[in-house]
């Protein structure tokens, strides 16, 4: 039952670390540990909720807000892996266009404002995943690997902000 989860420790030298990568091996590592590995952990996320919430859901009403949530973040965080994955597949056509670099930067970072907004209600919801006295196993694991998505996006989007769309531009 226990995920495989960890977030990746993100502050100022490993940011300064990515920093000193090319723009090649940054691509290779967003998309390997940001979009595939975060899938990965939805999927194997997913049947816990739905258990947490078909077997506690009664007692504690904000569990279905919270799968309903959960569900909201996959779609954003899909659509903004799957705009990336195209950008990247693009990079060298696009980056000579400074215009159309600028629009599908902003559009990146707007995917950012959404996914956030839904991280921030569900960390609102779970009471800052702190789970309530007496939980099961299943009901931890579920706010444990919350926490854990919720931190290792807050990495990614510091990634992408303060590297990737830097080497983007540059």
């Amino acid at each position: 039952m226990e995920l495989s989860y960890q977030a990746p420790k993100t502050n100022i030298e490993s940011i300064e670390t990515y920093k000193s990568w090319d723009l090649a091996k940054l691509i290779t590592f967003i998309e390997t540990e940001y979009h595939k590995n975060t899938e990965a952990s939805i999927n194997d996320l997913m049947p816990h909720i739905d258990k947490v919430v078909k077997v506690h859901g009664e007692l504690h009403p904000h569990l279905p807000a919270v799968r309903s949530l959960f569900l909201q973040l996959v779609a954003e965080l899909r659509v903004h892996t799957q705009k990336e994955a195209m950008l990247f597949d693009l990079i060298d056509d696009i980056k000579s266009d400074a215009n159309i670099l600028e629009f599908e930067i902003s559009s990146l970072a707007g995917n950012h404002i959404a996914f956030e907004s839904v991280l921030e209600n569900i960390s609102g919801l779970t009471n800052t995943f702190t789970v309530p006295e007496g939980a099961c196993r299943t009901y931890n694991l579920v706010y444990d690997s919350l926490k854990a998505l919720n931190d290792k996006l807050t990495n990614y989007r510091e990634l992408e902000t303060k590297v990737l769309f830097d080497k983007l531009k540059g």
